[in-house]
C-alpha cells in the first residue's frame, strides 16, 4: 500500500496532490500559514481519520449486532500543548438504544483501527529516493 504525495513549485500553490489506488484528494497548509483555505490541512486529515473510522466501525458493528442505530455523528477537536497531541472525540448515537447498547458501542468506538493506531507508538523511517 503506497500513498503518493506530490507538490510542484510551478503550481504557484502550497497545496499538494495525494493519490492512492486511483483515488485523488488534496491537502494544503492552513490559511493562517499561507494556504488557500480550500483544502484540509494534514492535521485535519489526521483528525478526520479518527472520526471517519469511528463512524464506519460503529456502523458495521451495529449492523452485525442488529442494533437499531439510525445514525452516528462524530465531532473531533484537537488540543496541542507540551508536546501532547490530544484528540477529543464526541460521539452522538441516533436511534432507540438502551444504555447497555450505548455502552457497548462506546467500547467498540475505542477499538476502531485508527483509535488503536493513534493510541500506540509510531515509528517513521525516512529515506531519500
Amino acid at each position: 500500500m503506497t500513498i503518493s504525495v506530490d507538490w510542484q513549485a510551478a503550481s504557484g500553490s502550497t497545496a499538494c496532490d495525494i493519490e492512492f489506488e486511483g483515488l485523488q484528494w488534496v491537502s494544503d497548509i492552513d490559511k493562517k500559514s499561507g494556504g488557500s483555505g480550500q483544502h484540509p490541512s494534514p492535521h485535519e486529515l489526521l483528525d478526520s481519520a479518527l472520526g471517519a473510522c469511528t463512524a464506519l466501525t460503529l456502523e458495521l458493528y451495529a449492523k452485525r449486532k442488529g442494533y437499531a442505530l439510525a445514525g452516528i455523528h462524530v465531532e473531533i477537536d484537537r488540543e496541542e500543548s507540551g508536546g501532547i497531541y490530544r484528540l477529543i472525540r464526541r460521539i452522538q448515537l441516533l436511534g432507540e438504544l438502551d444504555q447497555s447498547t450505548r455502552e457497548d458501542l462506546l467500547r467498540i468506538a475505542n477499538k476502531c483501527p485508527i483509535h488503536k493506531a493513534l493510541s500506540g507508538q509510531f515509528q517513521i523511517d525516512s529515506e531519500l529516493i
